[in-house]
């Protein structure tokens, strides 16, 4: 998978979730918790050998949070 199609799978899990409240005005607590949350999604995805489309889509959940923190930390918010 290049680069550009992970952001694309990136996208397009932001874009199924565009109908819930942004992150920019989050806590970073929030966030990184959501951020562990992912993660272990993403590991059990892993240790079970899911197929990599779903591994793909676990990691791209993983970078959509990390890139939400530092988003929120560009705007001066989080804390």
């Amino acid at each position: 998978m290049t680069l550009i199609e992970f952001t694309a799978v990136m996208e397009s899990k932001l874009s199924e979730n565009e109908s819930k409240d942004g992150w920019t005005k989050a806590w970073f607590s929030y966030l990184l918790d959501r951020v562990r949350e992912e993660l272990k999604e993403l590991e059990k995805a892993v240790n079970e050998d899911c197929p990599p489309q779903e591994i793909a889509r676990e990691a791209a959940d993983v970078a959509n949070f990390c890139y939400m923190v530092a988003d929120v930390a560009e705007r001066g918010g989080g804390k």
